[in-house]
């Protein structure tokens, strides 16, 4: 009976790996094609001919995704780092520092994940449209800052309740100040669930669309996944190869990042199921 139950799970595993696998080579097979090729054969024709620098080329210059691609990796790197470094600094002083009120400021700051994303835009909008924030580098990079700061304080003041706090106390009678001991003592304790947030917050704003539709308009200034959004508008009829393209484009930064981090961010899910 183990050993039936055993093949049926793994029968199951392989067949949903299959369909899961099926819409990327679906994708991947169509980017290999010329338009001549798509156009006579369709989505389902096996490609003929082989365009796939060719439309990554005109995906990047044409289709703008170059710009974007550059964009993207500057907001999820600035975003996800600084972020995680406030709240670093924010679950330091409620758990080890052990500021008056602290479930109350954790309270406030965690609020911020309570409501759907989709009921900033409108307020978000008309503010940054007052301030000069509106299609602005600093304006989305600071957004990103802080809607990514609640759930990266939400794990890293949960895992910081499960370290030894006789160690801090060691720090202190040996003359270290608040910030030494933070920086040196307890950073380097939190190295795991750290690598778990830069790819969690790295991927959401990699993938993220509507705002970066909603606060931006130049294509100097959005993220790759509105100008991908706006290249369907421009190639979707005439060169569908080019956008296949571009989505390969757009996938790759994110599955380069989960393979590198790959053994912190396992080991990192383990210490934040255990804390």
């Amino acid at each position: 009976m183990r050993r039936l139950a055993s093949l049926l799970s793994y029968i199951c595993i392989s067949v949903l790996a299959v369909l899961w696998l099926f819409p990327v080579i679906l994708v991947l097979m169509n980017s290999f094609k010329t338009l001549q090729d798509f156009s006579q054969g369709g989505l389902w024709h096996l490609p003929e001919g082989f365009a796939f620098f060719q439309n990554v080329r005109d995906a990047w210059v044409l289709g703008g995704l170059g710009q974007g691609f550059l964009n993207s990796i500057a907001y999820g790197v600035i975003g996800a780092v600084c972020s995680i470094f406030l709240a670093a600094l924010a679950s330091y002083g409620l758990v080890i520092m052990q500021i008056k009120r602290a479930f109350f400021w954790f309270l406030l700051i965690y609020s911020g994940t309570i409501f759907p994303f989709q009921m900033y835009l409108i307020p978000l909008y008309m503010a940054y449209r007052k301030t000069g924030l509106f299609n602005s580098f600093g304006g989305l990079a600071l957004f990103y800052i802080a809607i990514c700061i609640p759930f990266c304080v939400f794990l890293l003041r949960n895992f910081m309740r499960t370290l030894p706090y006789e160690v801090v106390e060691a720090a202190r009678i040996e003359g270290c100040s608040n910030f030494t001991v933070f920086w040196k003592i307890v950073m380097p304790m939190c190295l795991s669930p750290i690598y778990v947030l830069f790819i969690f917050q790295f991927t959401w704003i990699w993938n993220d669309l509507i705002f970066g539709l909603t606060l931006t308009q130049s294509p100097d200034i959005r993220p790759i996944m509105a100008g991908l959004s706006s290249m369907q508008g421009i190639f979707f009829r005439t060169g569908v190869t080019t956008l296949m393209a571009g989505v390969i484009i757009t996938s790759i930064p994110t599955i380069l990042v989960f393979f590198l981090l790959q053994k912190s961010f396992i080991k990192g899910l383990q210490l934040s199921v255990k804390g």
